[in-house]
């Protein structure tokens, strides 16, 4: 029964109902920005509806092809790109917070600061590729390497704009508000090995981020929409057919029922992406669900 209530609440109502309301709202306020008439409104929720149908009249912006094609070869990258992206964001926090945590145990217990030292040099540099605009990373990795793949474009997209930075921060203050607890500190007598560069279970930052998960997972999914918009301005800047250069090419033209369309698959996206974080959330810790979201 839980399990019925977590799919009605994250999958119908922060879902389909979110992508819903969220497009009719913000047509509605584009149509107003530009001064449209009346029958601008009725055209913009006619040709909505006939999107949700699949109906082949709205292939006039794309010639030949259903809404569904339409929607489906844009999220084909915008998809793959956001899931990366998130991904990279996780490798790189967990990588962070662990070096962060050993570090800073190897100075207390032992005196040795020589990685405390090295791990506040990395979270400058973070800090300072957070500085960096978007556009100005994607135009210089496109005049270094052209066409990047996917998976440089989704790392790129993190490093810069203060993603990885942002994520690195909350996961670091989390583990390392631990250490002098009291749990922390017995299990630090273990003789347990550190896991110095990664959270393997059984180890000392395992141990740490095995306590910090349930807060983490809830900042994951508040970070979907960044993430959503970073990877559209990746694709307008690479000239990628997905649904970012789709939205601006419908503001450019003034075609509402391309607008319309990728508006509405962009927050389908952004709606999954928050849901699959979030499962993973309830399967693991379902009373942390409860509390945190």
């Amino acid at each position: 029964m839980r399990f019925l209530r977590f799919l009605l609440k994250e999958l119908v109502l922060h879902g389909i109902v979110f992508a819903i309301v969220g497009t009719i709202v913000l047509s509605a306020l584009y149509l107003l920005s530009i001064g449209a008439p009346a029958d601008g409104y009725l055209d913009a929720l006619k040709a909505f509806l006939l999107m949700l149908v699949g109906h082949k009249e709205l292939s006039q912006v794309g010639p030949g092809f259903t809404s569904g094609q339409i929607i489906f070869a844009g999220a084909a990258q915008t998809l793959p790109l956001a899931l990366i992206a998130l991904i990279f964001l996780i490798l790189i926090a967990l990588v962070s917070g662990s070096y962060s945590v050993t570090s800073r145990y190897m100075s207390l217990h032992f005196g040795e600061t020589g990685d405390e030292k090295f791990e506040k040099f990395l979270a400058n540099v973070l800090s300072l590729m957070a500085a960096v605009p978007l556009f100005v990373g994607f135009w210089l990795l496109y005049t270094l390497m052209g066409q990047a793949p996917l998976p440089v474009i989704s790392l790129v997209t993190v490093l810069l704009g203060g993603l990885a930075w942002d994520g690195t921060n909350f996961l670091k203050t989390d583990m390392l508000s631990q250490v002098d607890q009291t749990h922390a500190i017995v299990f630090s007598t273990l003789g347990r090995n550190l896991g110095k560069f990664f959270p393997i279970p059984g180890t000392y930052s395992g141990y740490l981020f095995s306590s910090s998960l349930p807060r983490f997972i809830p900042y994951l999914a508040g970070k979907v929409p960044a993430i959503i918009g970073s990877v559209t301005i990746a694709e307008i800047a690479f000239d990628f057919p997905g649904l970012g250069k789709n939205l601006i090419d419908a503001l450019i033209n003034k075609n509402t029922d391309l607008l319309i369309t990728s508006v509405f698959i962009l927050l389908c996206i952004n709606a999954i992406v928050s849901f699959l974080v979030k499962t993973v959330l309830f399967l693991i810790y379902p009373r942390w669900y409860e509390k945190a979201i």
